[in-house]
């Protein structure tokens, strides 16, 4: 059988993050398929990137086509277009160019919004929810039994039907990813951060926005730090890879785990540069972990936290407090790494004091941190985005901010209130601020090269 994996387009000012997902349901499908995967983001220069998907599409002559719908939207009120308009028009493509072919919708964004995007996008055959490595080739075979395969969206009757909630699949058990059906170089080229790789899946926190446990579960289900570094060092080794970010939930819990992988790497004298998502809880980040992360080629500490404020981080249910906040930029000074946050503005029970703490904070982190202090910190700072299957979604409609029945798709925003005009005008700032750092950086580089 002819199968053509598809990640479509996502924002297109988001940098190129290679498909992760996809390459994990590649290497589980049976050798006697033929498997491709084709990437529209590496086709955002072409003159019209879909018509590149469609000469694809046409000339593979695929059976089955896998299609990931990684995100819907990925920002802001206001900065970026929304993302189902062109997810919409790949599917399309994909149906006009193949029409005997099944499509099977996948990714985070489809399980989130599920029974949604069956009945907005008649083009899709199937959808399947969560972790598919073990139910997409369930459903290869079973492609006239859908019944058969758990967690699946098909049509009966032309009515969207759901087969019923899976369960948890064993990840430690998964085959590494495959890693020779698309060139790492645009990604790698694109950012420090595109090339994935995971250590485990699930969170064990419960942060009121987050829908990451709806998809995967509070159980943190680890690989062995063994089978970790196994895969980086053949990412090194074998396919040139020097950079990579872990594509966990948060990487330091557990503690022990997260040491562990460092002493592998470290053990094996690998060559590499590395980073993922921490917890900001102090005793998560133990001087013992810190040592390790230097040794094994961490060079970043991306941090989360959404808020500053005490109260707001209790709103918020996060497991760490300000002084904990205090204690990362102070850690990545001392190890001399560098260090980006996240934060979320006009979150639930802001006020002037709690917005002010977050930019007080980021000033006197990037006095304490110096140039290790990232400014992509400046535009990480928003909104929230209500998403379904959240604590957030229900507090937002218990309080009147949304209609019970908002699909969500057109992204909500927890932006109540006078604040509102304020996060806009910090928005824009931090905005301008970047982008005039972003053209001296570009300046300088261009003097640099003609001395």
């Amino acid at each position: 059988m002819r199968i053509l994996l598809v990640q479509a387009f996502t924002a297109l000012d988001l940098e190129l993050v290679y498909p992760i997902g996809l390459s994990y349901l590649a290497a589980h499908l049976p050798e006697r398929h033929h498997v491709e995967i084709f990437d529209v983001n590496l086709h955002r220069e072409a003159a019209d990137p879909y018509a590149v998907l469609a000469q694809k599409v046409r000339e593979f002559r695929p059976d089955v086509v896998g299609i990931s719908l990684r995100n819907i939207k990925v920002a802001t009120p206001g900065v970026h277009s929304d993302d189902f308009e062109p997810q919409q028009r790949t599917v399309r493509i994909i149906r006009q160019e193949a029409p005997k072919a099944k499509i099977v919708a996948g990714g985070t964004a489809f399980s989130l919004y599920s029974e949604l995007f069956m009945q907005k996008l008649p083009e899709l055959d199937f959808g399947l929810w969560g972790e598919g490595e073990e139910r997409f080739p369930l459903l290869i075979d079973n492609l006239d039994a859908p019944r058969k395969v758990p967690g699946l969206w098909f049509r009966h009757d032309g009515a969207p039907t759901y087969t019923g909630q899976p369960g948890k699949l064993d990840f430690a058990a998964l085959k590494p990813y495959r890693k020779d059906l698309l060139p790492f170089a645009p990604y790698a080229e694109s950012s420090f951060v595109s090339i994935g790789l995971q250590s485990k899946r699930g969170c064990a926190l419960h942060c009121v926005h987050c829908s990451d446990t709806y998809l995967l579960g509070n159980a943190v289900r680890r690989r062995t730090p063994q089978a970790v570094v196994d895969e980086m060092q053949e990412l090194r080794e074998q396919w040139g890879v020097k950079q990579m970010f872990f594509c966990d939930q948060i990487f330091n819990i557990p503690v022990e785990h997260s040491i562990a992988i460092c002493k592998e790497i470290v053990d094996r004298k690998l060559d590499i540069r590395w980073s993922a998502w921490f917890n900001e809880k102090a005793v998560t980040l133990p001087d013992e972990l810190l040592r390790w992360l230097k040794a094994a080629g961490c060079g970043l500490l991306s941090f989360s936290p959404d808020h500053v404020d005490d109260r707001m981080l209790k709103n918020l249910d996060k497991n760490f407090r300000y002084k904990d906040l205090v204690y990362t930029y102070q850690a990545a000074k001392k190890y001399d790494m560098d260090v980006e946050y996240s934060f979320f503005l006009n979150a639930p029970g802001e006020d002037w004091r709690s917005l002010f703490s977050i930019l007080k904070f980021v000033a006197d982190a990037k006095m304490h941190c110096g140039p290790n202090f990232r400014l992509f910190t400046l535009l990480m700072m928003q909104p929230i985005r209500i998403y379904p299957h959240s604590r957030l979604h229900e507090l937002a409609v218990e309080t009147g901010l949304i209609d019970h029945d908002a699909d969500l798709i057109e992204g909500k925003f927890w932006n109540p209130g006078g604040l509102q005009y304020a996060v806009a005008g910090i928005q824009a700032t931090a905005q301008t601020l970047y982008k005039a750092r972003q053209r001296y950086k570009t300046f300088t580089n261009a003097g640099a090269a003609t001395l």
